[in-house]
């Protein structure tokens, strides 16, 4: 079976020590980030080691991401898309552990819920790597075999020791939406499970987030309007959806970002209402994004 890779993590390294984040946190994360990518290269070769392997390299950088939030905010300002399959894990598992704590579910479930995000895409590494790190957007035949990815997974989570069927229905039904949209089996409402549903949401929300390959990053605060949209438009659970965008939101109190017209502003208040159109000061001033429609947040800035 073919190998491949996506860079060595070091430029993520670098700048993550860079930023204003807890060093112990960082470390704890840049040290998942290598053994993730150990553990999941070994896939290739069709070992696929047990379920415990693979939550010890996660329970330690959730417990410390949890405790620490600057590290959340740091990874979404990182530039390049160095690692990305292993980053994505790793922040789709903490996201997922995040939301469960949001609704209040019981630590067993979050700590489900984190596997399940750090699990869900190991299908891919079973994709061609001229499939998976193309630079440019992919072919009707090239994202069928993308799509892929999601049985491929089920079937991996399946093989492993102390893994279940509902850890692995979690990869299997990651790209289901709640009109039917989805893949692989087009799904429709409570036909998916719920924690698929949650596990929907931060994997597109890290997407957005995230530098890819083929695709720039954009803020966590465009990442949410979209996540609302799509949710309006009935493919996401919006009661998830609405809790999980206004937490978010809150993080990035004091935090500085661009503007869609290119100046640099910090973010000073959520509003209830439109949390996702914060207001912002920009060069002394104030400005409230809420009356100045035209104007987005485009990125977060270290």
């Amino acid at each position: 079976m073919q190998t491949w890779t996506e860079g060595t993590g070091e430029q993520v390294s670098t700048q993550l020590f860079q930023l204003e984040a807890d060093a112990e946190t960082v470390a704890a994360y840049v040290q998942a980030l290598d053994q993730t990518r150990l553990l999941f290269d070994q896939l290739q070769q069709d070992k696929v080691g047990s379920l415990e392997q693979f939550s010890q390299i996660f329970a330690n950088v959730l417990e410390k991401s949890t405790k620490h939030l600057g590290l959340f905010r740091s990874l979404y300002v990182l530039e390049g898309a160095d690692s990305y399959t292993y980053r994505h894990s790793l922040n789709v598992g903490i996201l997922c552990s995040l939301i469960a704590r949001l609704l209040k579910w019981d630590e067993q479930q979050v700590t489900f819920m984190g596997n399940a995000g750090f699990l869900h895409d190991v299908g891919k590494m079973r994709i061609p790597k001229e499939v998976l790190l193309k630079p440019d957007k992919l072919t009707e035949e090239e994202f069928a075999i993308m799509k892929k990815h999601t049985t491929y997974g089920y079937d991996m989570i399946r093989k492993m020791e102390g893994g279940s069927e509902k850890l692995a229905l979690c990869a299997l039904l990651h790209h289901e939406r709640l009109d039917g949209s989805g893949y692989p089996e087009q799904r429709k409402g409570d036909e998916i499970p719920l924690e698929c549903q949650v596990l929907a949401i931060a994997d597109m929300f890290d997407a957005i987030c995230s530098d890819r390959v083929y695709k720039g990053r954009t803020s966590p605060f465009e990442a949410a309007q979209l996540l609302w949209k799509e949710a309006c438009n009935g493919l996401l659970n919006i009661e998830v959806v609405s809790v999980f965008v206004r937490y978010i939101a809150l993080l990035y109190v004091g935090a500085r970002a661009r503007l869609s017209s290119g100046e640099e502003v910090e973010i000073i208040l959520i509003h209830q209402d439109e949390p996702m159109r914060p207001l912002v000061r920009r060069s002394g001033e104030f400005l409230d994004l809420r009356y100045e429609r035209k104007l987005t947040i485009e990125k977060m800035i270290g």
